[in-house]
């Protein structure tokens, strides 16, 4: 598991070992920047009429 999360993020093997022993919560912002998610999706805007 760690060597697939090192080759899909980016980070070493090492660093993904270290993050992944325990509990790690991140911000979307800290996930993107980990390379675990590509990217931040904004909430659609619904119409003035609702």
């Amino acid at each position: 598991m760690t060597a697939i999360l090192s080759r899909h993020t980016g980070q070493t093997t090492e660093q993904v070992a270290l993050d992944t022993d325990r509990d790690r919560w991140l911000t979307a912002q800290q996930a993107v920047d980990y390379g675990i998610v590509d990217s931040i999706m904004a909430p659609a805007r619904l119409p003035v009429d609702l």
